[in-house]
């Protein structure tokens, strides 16, 4: 609270006080026409009244400059004088406020009481005296008061049950907290509200099977706002997905007209990944809602997850037109062109995201476009115009790799060399910098560089699962220290056994130590995860020296309509056929 609304809090008390007392005095002095004895004793009257009034006003002051002051016990004692005192709802309510701040449990249960009798009809006053009870871990006392409180109210359950939810819901114990309401629960069994109180609670404090037990009571006596979503996320936590997708589905058919519920289902189904549904409900909110920016950005993303390009751009531009998330929208209406190889329009869009995070991604990608251009010298320098000016270490190392990763992709490796070389003796020791370095000094035939770098990122980030990988392949590509190589693939595969690139070369070890049919076996998974060159090559050369040249060419032939330029497999096909 403020100090000037403090002062108007004690000015409006000692004024209300003082009018009062002189309204007494003027009724007095005019019918009062008695001896000087009678008149005498009227003044004693009115001195008596004017003292109540300074010592109220007095109190209430000193209890305000002490809150102020940091003396909470002053204050209470103070404000707890008021409360007895005074029949004003307004002041025994801030005595209970000041005494729950002060932790004094005890005169914040007396406040309540007060304020009960003076404003009977508040249900907060109730609700305070049961969260001071649950703190106290009384919990029949809490309960009780709760109790009468549910039985005594007129109220609907809808109006009287979420109050109470959100007073428990703040308290940190969580075992009185659903021993009480566990108790209203079993006290009121045809009653969904107070089902899905206890159901509410028990999902917040992790009580999962619980909370869906008792949120399906709930849901068998009446349907609450809400709960669907409740139940949702409890049976996500079960790790019950396609059962939560379910739960809403059905909600949303049995109401179809609920936006929120709409929303809350769609949102769960991008959450599981079920983006063309997602997509379709979307749709629906978009159709009832046309110009709902949030709902055009929403479709935009999932559109261009799902390759829908057209659908992505008509939304984007839907939003550039409307002037909402300009910048999000000139970003993606780039990726959108980017995806299409339109790279020039790509450009266009990425050059006009001047403000929000994409800014500076924008910037990079017109680098990656350039590049795609075959504009490396462009590319080049405009990475350079981005170096200038004041920058943190985040944003150049971001700069310097994407400078480094377009010169390596133009096998410039010398150059790319050059960068990072640069990049390190500004943020030395960065990881990132070390392992793109390590990637060109594979190329360049510079193992020692690459494996003091690797080594380097090792020391700090031992469960690095790509330096692991770099280290491991590259030894076991370029040397004959396979063993070692294998300890290295080993880890990596433990660390991330999904990753197509880490399967790739924990097969290319296999085939190195001469064990073929684990080789192949593991190549051809790296290849249905990842349709890549450099995977097409190792397979196809493995299966040539197990005999199997038939296929051999086969996987090569259809790499090489895909990636006709790149030298790996250009490399090995010129190896094997003449």
């Amino acid at each position: 609270m403020s100090s000037g609304h403090r002062h108007i809090q004690i000015t409006l008390l000692a004024t209300l006080l003082l009018l009062t007392g002189c309204a007494s005095l003027q009724q007095a002095s005019s019918r009062d026409k008695s001896p000087l004895g009678q008149q005498s004793t009227q003044v004693n009257s009115l001195k008596s009244q004017q003292d109540e009034v300074a010592d109220a006003a007095y109190a209430l002051m000193v209890a305000e400059i002490a809150l102020q002051q940091g003396d909470t016990a002053l204050a209470v004692q103070h404000y707890l004088q008021l409360a007895r005192s005074q029949d004003n709802a307004e002041i025994a309510e801030r005595a209970v406020r000041v005494a729950v701040y002060g932790q004094n449990l005890e005169a914040a249960v007396e406040a309540a009481q007060r304020w009960i009798e003076l404003d009977p009809n508040r249900v907060e006053a109730r609700q305070v005296i049961a969260a001071i009870y649950v703190r106290q871990d009384k919990i029949q006392e809490a309960f009780a008061y709760l109790d009468d409180l549910i039985r005594s109210s007129e109220l609907d359950d809808a109006a009287l049950f979420p109050p109470l939810l959100g007073i428990l819901a703040r308290e940190k114990n969580a075992n009185t907290v659903l021993a009480v309401s566990q108790r209203i629960a079993y006290e009121y069994p045809e009653r969904a509200y107070a089902q899905y109180l206890h159901g509410m609670l028990a999902a917040q404090n992790g009580r999962s099977k619980e909370a869906l037990r008792f949120l399906d009571r709930s849901l068998a006596i009446v349907e609450i706002d809400g709960v669907h979503s409740a139940r949702a996320k409890v049976l996500l936590r079960l790790g019950r997905p396609d059962d939560a997708v379910v739960s809403l589905r059905k909600a949303v058919e049995s109401n179809p007209d609920d936006k929120n519920l709409r929303l809350t289902y769609a949102r769960l189904l991008v959450d599981v990944k079920q983006y063309e549904a997602a997509w379709v409900e979307f749709e629906k909110l978009h159709r009832a809602s046309p110009d709902d920016a949030e709902l055009l950005y929403t479709l935009g993303l999932l559109s261009l997850e799902s390759q829908r390009l057209d659908d992505a751009e008509k939304y984007m531009m839907m939003l550039v037109r409307l002037k909402q998330r300009e910048g999000e929208a000139q970003y993606y209406l780039g990726r959108i062109n980017e995806n299409r190889k339109h790279y020039d329009k790509a450009i266009e869009w990425y050059q006009k995201v001047f403000v929000g995070e994409y800014k500076f991604d924008a910037r990079l990608r017109i680098a990656d476009m350039l590049g795609l251009l075959g504009r490396i010298d462009d590319a080049a320098a405009h990475l350079d115009e981005m170096l200038k000016g004041s920058q943190s270490d985040g944003t150049l190392v971001r700069i310097y790799i994407g400078k480094g990763e377009l010169l390596r992709s133009a096998r410039r490796y010398p150059q790319a060399m050059e960068v990072f070389n640069t990049a390190l003796g500004i943020v030395p020791g960065n990881s990132d910098l070390l392992y793109a370095r390590a990637l060109v000094a594979e190329k360049l035939g510079r193992i020692d560089i690459l494996e003091r770098d690797i080594r380097t990122i090792l020391k700090t980030e031992p469960d690095n699962a790509h330096a692991l990988n770099a280290l491991g392949f590259t030894l076991a590509d370029q040397t004959d220290r396979y063993q070692e190589a294998y300890g290295y693939l080993k880890r990596a595969i433990e660390i991330m056994p999904d990753d197509a690139a880490i399967i790739d070369s924990w097969g290319w070890v296999h085939y190195r130590l001469g064990d073929y049919d684990k080789a192949i076996s593991l190549l051809r998974k790296a290849l249905s995860q990842f349709d890549d060159a450099e995977i097409s090559a190792h397979l196809g050369e493995v299966l040539w020296v197990t005999g199997d040249q038939q296929e051999a060419r086969q996987v090569w032939q259809r790499a090489l309509k895909k990636s006709p330029d790149d030298p790996v497999l250009q490399n090995v096909m010129r190896r094997f056929i003449p």
